[in-house]
């Protein structure tokens, strides 16, 4: 699975613009409307409380799946990692703040882009069905725009053939200027739900200034 998700954070890494931010090295104790940084996303991307009741928050460097093992660099937080077993599901989720308006205008096209979304998607499902030794002849990719805060793509692609079922789930989207990447790979046809993840990372988003 390492394979599907290298995949998606390349694609996303090669679409989305970079900007110029240096990572916050104060305390990441929340402080009613202090203002947001990378160092609250621990606090900001914790989706315990959105996912069943035995995922596990596993440290993502300690399973090959860090910031740096995905070469997001010092721009964007660090990833946080949740693992569902049964049925399996594991769900990852990083952040950024764009101060630039160029650079938010930028990634406000990828995220309206849905060639492009459906396109992360179908390299996300190829990836993971050909370490699993799988063809894919018929792929579902469905693309939709939730109001979840003030701009949002949600993108759904799942794959059922010869008894192997597997799905790749990603949800992009901003509140002003701190924008959510959330991903799930899943291998049921059903899923814990990203919406209600956003939903839950959107209201922590809110808790603090900009």
């Amino acid at each position: 699975m390492k394979t599907v998700i290298r995949a998606g954070m390349s694609a996303l890494i090669l679409l989305s613009v970079v900007a110029s931010i240096s990572a916050c090295k104060d305390s990441t104790t929340f402080s009613p409307g202090k203002k947001i940084t990378l160092a609250d996303s621990s606090t900001v991307l914790d989706m315990s409380s959105e996912l069943p009741e035995d995922a596990l928050h596993l440290n993502a460097a300690s399973q090959g799946l860090s910031n740096r093992d995905m070469g997001l660099g010092s721009d964007f937080s660090e990833v946080e990692l949740f693992v569902c077993e049964d049925p399996y599901q594991m769900v990852f989720a990083y952040m950024c703040i764009l101060e630039n308006q160029v650079e938010r205008s930028a990634t406000d096209a990828l995220i309206r882009d849905e060639e492009q979304i459906e396109s992360m998607i179908l390299v996300n499902l190829q990836a993971g069905a050909a370490e699993e030794g799988v063809y894919l002849s018929d792929v579902n990719v469905d693309v939709s725009y939730p109001d979840i805060g003030d701009l949002a793509v949600y993108g759904s692609g799942t794959v059922s053939m010869y008894g192997f079922n597997m799905g790749y789930d990603l949800l992009m989207f901003k509140v002003n200027k701190v924008y959510v990447f959330v991903a799930s790979v899943y291998l049921s046809e059903t899923s814990a739900s990203l919406i209600t993840v956003a939903e839950g990372i959107e209201e922590r988003i809110g808790m603090y200034s900009q």
